[in-house]
Order: structure tokens, then sequence, then C-alpha cells
């Protein structure tokens, strides 16, 4: 059986690696240099452990497709990682090799995606694949001198978190068989911490990374620098407890499956998220480079519509403001559009 990956940046090409020794993995490839590159060192790339000092090991996959030469028919397995807003476009291509009865792993910033497939690609349930989310708090960026390759650092370990979606979300409890997924057992057995859930409480975990980005990755993009230059900060505490408490209030009404669940009530307080991010962005990643401070810097599309963006539509689908959030999304916005103006005017 085959595992096809697409988006294999950091995070998919992480992912990809714990599968590499056990199932065929394939890469679905857009970037000309970056297949170019992979062949010259026979499918070959390297993750270096920050966190290990700098140990660095080597996988192989199986080989790497443009999405119109892929050499299977039929999809079986294909994990996400692109970027949310450019899911839907991205899998376009690979629709005719996807049937009932592919699964299909997201592991994504911020939320929304599954509605978004629901909606404009399988509108009916019977005819959607077996879909899981995935949740993950691995740091994971490319160096420079990595550029059109597949070799990345491993900055921090976190782990990653699944549940099966259900096809009809308004059913929720329909019959879970992610257990008996070959794939999700191996990720399960590999070295980067998978743990499976339920639906209800995977929505639990995900918002709880949700407001890790929606601080970390908007703070750090606009005020440019590495996770751990923010800590210690009272500016910083004051900063993300007002985007955690606005963020809280607006997503437990936007989803009132929170308000009788009790993982929701055991973890979803602002002060324990306020320390939750802390933990994860200034200890479990202190070193990274979030990815939507990297897409900045690169000049590229960020994904804040579904992070910061996510609350504050949220809030207007409830009749409700989101004001830190607005502005957070706002100010990201106009930095990366000053970014390219200037690259343009010193081009």
């Amino acid at each position: 059986m085959s595992v096809y990956v697409l988006g294999a940046g950091g995070v998919g090409t992480l992912i990809a690696s714990s599968l590499s020794n056990a199932l065929k993995v394939n890469f679905v490839v857009r970037n000309t240099a970056k297949l170019n590159n992979l062949a010259k060192t026979n499918n070959t790339f390297a993750i270096k452990r920050l966190y290990e000092n700098n140990k660095t090991i080597k996988y192989t996959i199986n080989g790497a497709f443009p999405a119109d030469k892929l050499p299977d028919s039929k999809i079986d397995f294909l994990l996400i990682c692109v970027k949310t807003f450019d899911t839907v476009k991205s899998l376009t291509p690979l629709l005719d090799r996807i049937t009932n009865k592919t699964r299909i792993l997201l592991v994504q910033n911020g939320m929304g995606v599954v509605d978004e497939l629901y909606s404009k690609i399988w509108t009916k349930a019977d005819s959607r694949p077996t879909i899981y989310q995935g949740v993950i708090s691995h740091g994971v960026w490319q160096s420079p001198e990595y550029h059109n390759t597949y070799n990345y650092n491993h900055a921090g370990f976190g782990y990653l978190k699944i549940c099966q979606v259900p096809r009809d979300l308004q059913n929720a409890t329909a019959e879970d068989t992610i257990e008996k997924d070959d794939v999700i057992k191996k990720l399960v057995q590999s070295d980067l911490n998978v743990t499976t859930y339920s639906y209800e409480q995977l929505l639990v975990y995900q918002i709880q990374k949700l407001l890790v980005n929606c601080c970390m990755n908007s703070t750090t993009s606009i005020i440019n620098c590495i996770n751990y230059k923010l800590a210690d900060l009272e500016e910083t505490d004051a900063l993300f407890t007002s985007v955690v408490s606005e963020g809280l209030n607006v997503l437990k009404t936007a989803y009132p499956i929170l308000k009788t669940s009790p993982l929701a009530n055991e973890l979803l307080s602002v002060e324990k998220e306020v320390k939750f991010v802390k933990h994860v962005g200034f200890t479990i990643n202190s070193k990274n480079s979030t990815s939507m401070r990297q897409d900045v810097l690169n000049l590229r599309n960020t994904e804040i519509d579904y992070i910061n963006g996510h609350i504050v539509k949220k809030a207007l689908e409830s009749g409700m403001t989101a004001p830190v959030n607005d502005t957070i999304s706002k100010l990201l916005k106009i930095k990366l559009a000053v970014n390219r103006r200037s690259a343009e005017e010193n081009a």
C-alpha cells in the first residue's frame, strides 16, 4: 500500500519520515527544483533534531511525482499538509484518484478546512472519503541553506493527536474505525508521540492548538523573531491573555458541544490555556521559527484567515465581535503587504 503526501513541507516531511521505513511513501510535488534535488539524493532527505544536539537522521522515500503522474490509479492513504487556504485547489488534480474508500489525514494549522471540503468537494456524505484530523505541536522549520530540498530542522519535540472526522458532522456518534487503520497504527508506533482520540475530544485539543497559533504564529510574524524572544515579557503575557480570553469566549459559543465536554471544562480556561501557549511556544519550541513567520519572510500567503481569522469568522456567525483577533489579523496582513512592497522597491 502506498501513502501519498500532499504538502511535503516541514510537517509533511516529518510525518513522512516516521512512515518511510514501514510503507511506500510518495511525495506529490509541484516544485520542479525540489523534485530534481530529491532525485539527486535517490529520494533521501535529512531531519536535524535540534533538541538532541543537532542529531541528523536520513530517510528515504519510495518516490516523488507531479500530481498528473502518480503511479497508482487510486489513492489508498493521503496525508495533506498544504496550507489551509490551498487545500481545495491542491486536491482538485487528485480527485479522480480519490474514492469513498480513500483515507485522508489532515495535519494543518488553523480550523475550518473540513467544512470547506464537505461544502465544496464532497457534498454528499456517502461520497466522502474517511477523513482523519491531526493536531501537531512538533516544531519544524527550514534553514536557508536547505532551500529547495526536503531537509528540515526538527526544533521541538511535541505530539501528534489524531481523530476520525464523521462523514456527517451533525452525526458525531457514527462508527469510528481509526483503531483499525494500518497507517494510523504505524504512526502510533512511531517516535512522534502519536495518540488517537474521539472527534469530540480532538475538537478540544484542536482549539487548544488553534489558540497557540493565534498567539505564537501571528505575534512572531509581526514582531519578526524566533519564539523564545517573546518569553518573560509582561506585554507578551497581557497580549496572549487577551487573545485567549476573546478566543475562548467566541469558540465556546460557536461549538456548543464544548459546554458539556468534561475535557473542555478541564483544559479550556484562560489561565490554563495561556500557560499551555507559553509551554508550547517557549519551552517545547523555543528555538522554532513559526511557519507563519517563514511565510511572511518569504513573501508567501499566510494562514491567518484560518487562525485568528477563524475566531473572527465564528464571532460574526454567532453575532459577536472579536476585536483583538481582528486587529492581529489586520496587522499581519499589513506586515506581509509592506514586506512585499519593500521587496519590489529594492528589486
